[in-house]
């Protein structure tokens, strides 16, 4: 029997308990039980993006929430700056793009995080900017970008920082409100550890503002939409997936945020460790920040990370990701996002040691679990 295991950025293996409270029965979206579960996962939600203001869940994909920031506080021929450091970084200059928006790209390498510095001098060159659009954590490359650096710039200003956190929400810090951040999205599939099919968005009053002083036009993505109908949804909900969240949070407050992040910390340097032990090469290195997201690392000298992946999915099970763009057959991530913990790790490790060995990799068996084992013995006690 081979058992599937996902170690992706996202969608990420989701526990059983929130597979059986999303196999509950549905209960109609305009009912009295669907208010309550409205009213419960709206009163959890906002301390988690660090906000007093309401933060709203939508049935989509996180692409979906990025689009409704670019439509719903932007207005065609607006300036925007884009933070590019990555796939999803390129994602969001094609929406604003797309919206007839001028984006100003503020671009840093792949495996690179964008200072703070470059964005307030792409601010200076082009002063007439409405908003920036960045993503917190950058999954097609581990890669960190300050966004509590990149809000103070625009604090007290009229700019609108749009932070994607689709999946640097509660794998890292966060707090919206004292940061000065406008827009934050997240979605489903990460963190919160359930399917893909939800996401999130919180809009502060400077957002709020923008929004009034005359976005693009929208129904679906509409945010006068959401807060109109809020807490309830404005159009049908993935009812199942709420049903999901509402337990998805309450597994969050037994563990806690604190000891969630220490533990995706810790499972990214013992990750990155195993990697170098097998030869691997680090692809974020200092001063750059490293996600705890995945651990991207540059395949050794010889090894094609597409062939070593195909191998880990067809012959273990496992699937990992590899490099996108051109970054393809070069690169490997590993995603430990979720509810993943030690042995999840070794698992992992282990059919990507069996993949080596299989494409003729010399390296001693065992070494990754060893690098892995050693690392939450000594630093995670």
């Amino acid at each position: 029997m081979k058992r599937l295991r996902l170690a992706t950025p996202g969608p990420t293996e989701v526990p059983q308990r929130l597979l059986l409270a999303g196999a509950q029965e549905i209960v109609h979206h305009r009912s009295t039980e669907m208010e309550q579960l409205n009213h419960e996962v709206g009163s959890a939600l906002p301390p988690l993006f660090g906000t007093a203001s309401p933060v709203y869940s939508i049935a989509s994909s996180g692409t979906g929430a990025m689009e409704a920031a670019v439509a719903n506080c932007f207005a065609p021929g607006d300036e925007v700056l884009v933070v590019s450091n990555g796939y999803f970084g390129e994602r969001f200059a094609d929406m604003a793009s797309a919206y007839g928006l001028t984006a100003h790209l503020v671009e840093s390498p792949w495996g690179t995080s964008v200072p703070a510095e470059a964005v307030a001098a792409a601010h200076r060159e082009h002063p007439s900017a409405r908003g920036v659009l960045v993503v917190y954590s950058e999954t097609s490359t581990g890669a960190l970008n300050d966004v509590r650096a990149i809000g103070e710039l625009f604090r007290g200003t009229d700019v609108v920082v749009v932070v994607d956190a689709i999946s640097g929400l509660l794998v890292h810090p966060l707090d919206m409100d004292e940061w000065g951040l406008d827009v934050v999205l997240a979605a489903s599939h990460k963190g919160f550890m359930l399917p893909p099919g939800l996401a999130f968005i919180a809009v502060s009053d400077k957002a709020w503002a923008a929004v009034e002083r005359g976005g693009g036009p929208s129904y679906y993505w509409s945010f006068e939409r959401l807060r109109k109908f809020y807490p309830m949804s404005s159009s049908s909900p993935a009812v199942s997936l709420m049903l999901a969240l509402r337990e998805s949070l309450e597994m969050l407050r037994e563990e806690g945020v604190e000891a969630f992040r220490a533990r995706h910390a810790l499972l990214g340097r013992a990750a990155e460790q195993a990697l170098l032990d097998l030869g691997f090469r680090t692809f974020i290195e200092p001063p750059h920040r490293r996600s705890n997201v995945i651990t991207a690392a540059l395949a050794p000298e010889g090894i094609d990370s597409g062939r070593l992946l195909k191998s880990m999915s067809a012959d273990w099970g496992v699937t990992v990701t590899g490099g996108q763009a051109h970054l393809k057959g070069r690169l490997i991530r590993i995603g430990h996002v979720g509810a993943v913990d030690a042995l999840d790790l070794c698992a992992v490790f282990g059919a990507l040691e069996l993949a080596l060995l299989g494409c003729g990799h010399d390296m001693e068996p065992g070494t990754a679990a060893g690098a892995i084992i050693r690392t939450v013995h000594e630093e995670g006690n």
